[in-house]
């Protein structure tokens, strides 16, 4: 009878954690693979060229960047048919509502290690300072309506980006 109770008796149950630990980790490694790691500085434009551009000074202020640059980042020398305004380093290009949301926010961004003083109520607007880079190929428009929104978020100051001359 003892033998017979043994039998019946079923084994304790548990689980076997490696195969789940091994999928783990493979979809890690797939997806850190995969993923895009881009930054800002990364998005390739033609500047316009400058008779007067200075250097930068090296203590200059991190400022937020704004890329006019081409949807499809084709080949260099190709006229790009369709502009978009990039930021935070981002793939897609920004719509005019997401736009002047991310410009609300900077404006209002008070960081005194990057010397951002944000919002003035004195004078009732930002006091923060936007870089922008625009591709020489982009049509005046696209850069016209990227102020016409600065313009609505009460942000007047703002830095072009431009090409020196090469043969300094």
């Amino acid at each position: 009878m003892a033998l017979n109770r043994k039998k019946n008796e079923n084994p304790p149950i548990g689980f076997d954690m490696t195969p789940m630990i091994d999928c783990v980790f493979q979809l890690l490694i797939f997806f850190i693979v995969c993923t895009q790691i881009t930054q800002q500085e990364n998005v390739q434009l033609r500047l316009p060229d400058a008779l007067s551009a200075v250097a930068e000074e090296k203590s200059a202020p991190k400022l937020f960047t704004i890329h006019v640059a081409p949807v499809n980042q084709g080949s260099y020398e190709d006229l790009p048919k369709e502009f978009g305004w990039f930021c935070y380093g981002a793939p897609t290009p920004k719509s005019p509502d997401e736009m002047k949301a991310i410009l609300n926010q900077e404006a209002r961004r008070v960081d005194v290690t990057r010397k951002l003083p944000g919002w003035s109520e004195a004078d009732n607007r930002s006091e923060n300072l936007i870089a922008v880079r625009v591709d020489a190929r982009a049509p005046a428009g696209e850069f016209a309506k990227l102020i016409e929104l600065m313009v609505e978020v009460r942000m007047y100051k703002i830095k072009v980006y431009v090409l020196k001359e090469m043969n300094e």
